[in-house]
């Protein structure tokens, strides 16, 4: 029997060798494709890219290796490229699989304040105030990945996720509080092929700290 292809994509800040204990733990029926991606692991980047760039990138590699249509898994970042490769090519993509997935931006009412504190504020009070507002890996980030970074969260991929018409599991863990959970039942709602697993304890890490409890909910959906 031919083995069923997945390729996976990584978080923010982290690199295909992250999620070996997710990975390892997959179904001996799946041929899993791990991928770094530009910015990140092994491979370079070479400007700044948005979601399209990476969505390209993806594919690419599945035409590159002619792996027809595809299972494509991701994890928060990897989650958000993976929903806009099954948006742009979804004559590519056979299943989705969204762990703890990023792509829904809304802007709180604390961000919203802090936009008019920063369009008020001279330069170098921002400069200095820039750590107490910035995000983790924004603050970490630099050079074309820190411009990447700010083409990324710019784009919001609530309305279009109605759009997805392939089988679609979302596994997230109760205690994310960089993806909360209402974004995962939020996608829940919104993908009209989906079901949802939610991981009890789990935060956002839940593909590399809880790799066997995710590995099992994936099994099943394959």
């Amino acid at each position: 029997m031919n083995k069923i292809p997945l390729v996976f994509l990584h978080g923010w800040a982290k690199n295909k060798g992250d999620y070996a204990p997710l990975l390892s733990s997959l179904s001996p029926n799946v041929k899993v494709f791990p991928l770094d991606l530009p910015g990140f692991g092994t491979e370079p980047i070479l400007k700044a890219m948005d979601l399209d760039d990476y969505a390209q990138f993806v594919t690419r590699f599945i035409k590159k290796n002619d792996l027809g249509p595809v299972i494509v898994g991701g994890h928060s970042f990897g989650g958000r490229v993976a929903i806009k490769l099954t948006l742009n090519y979804p004559e590519l993509v056979k299943k989705l699989i969204l762990v703890d997935s990023a792509g829904i931006e809304r802007k709180s009412l604390k961000t919203k304040i802090l936009q008019i504190f920063a369009a008020i504020t001279p330069t170098r009070i921002k400069e200095l105030a820039r750590p107490l507002v910035g995000s983790k890996d924004y603050l970490a980030s630099v050079g074309l990945v820190r411009e990447t970074m700010k083409n990324i969260v710019a784009e919001n991929l609530e309305p279009d996720l109605s759009k997805i018409a392939v089988p679609t599991l979302i596994v997230w863990g109760d205690r994310d509080h960089t993806t909360p959970l209402w974004q995962g039942n939020l996608m829940h709602k919104l993908i009209n092929r989906s079901q949802m697993v939610i991981i009890p304890g789990g935060d956002h890490g839940v593909p590399y700290r809880r790799g066997q409890e995710a590995a099992t909910a994936i099994n099943k959906f394959l």
